[in-house]
């Protein structure tokens, strides 16, 4: 496992091509869009294929914070990079699911082992994606070097 430390005042270290981000047990808003950039920016900068919360430390959050990382998530989404959060504690999710927060396109995991194996899958399909693109450009070109020899 190739743990990679980046600068930066938040807490976040690449991981199986994965960027994870240890969310603080205390946060205010002026955090939570420092997180966002700082995150944004690693996300960009390292090419990771993931993206990983760890929301382990956290006890309390309100319907502002989640929606931030919710958004983050979206924004990095528009990178090319699926998020997952993991460890939140269970009066967390208790208090965001009586406060009605819409939590269906978020990806969870109960540990960040779990993430790691949900992003692994992803990442799979992805490059099988890419794989099947690379083959129909090899096939074209492919053809187009016959047509072009045989004309000679």
């Amino acid at each position: 496992m190739k743990d990679l430390q980046i600068d930066s005042e938040t807490a976040m270290s690449v991981v199986r091509h994965c960027l994870v981000v240890i969310i603080p047990g205390e946060l205010q808003d002026e955090l939570l869009m420092r997180i966002r950039k700082d995150t944004l920016e690693k996300v960009q900068a390292t090419k990771v294929r993931g993206l990983i919360f760890d929301f382990s430390t956290v006890h309390a959050l309100d319907t502002f914070a989640f929606k931030s990382f919710t958004d983050t998530a979206k924004m990095a989404s528009l990178l090319g990079v699926s998020a997952v959060f993991v460890g939140l504690q269970p009066g967390v999710v208790s208090a965001l699911v009586d406060l009605g927060v819409e939590t269906a396109d978020v990806g969870t995991a109960l540990t960040i082992e779990d993430a790691f194996e949900q992003l692994q899958d992803i990442k799979s399909v992805q490059d099988e994606l890419e794989d099947d693109v690379n083959a129909e450009e090899e096939t074209i070109e492919d053809d187009e070097w016959e047509n072009d020899s045989g004309e000679a």
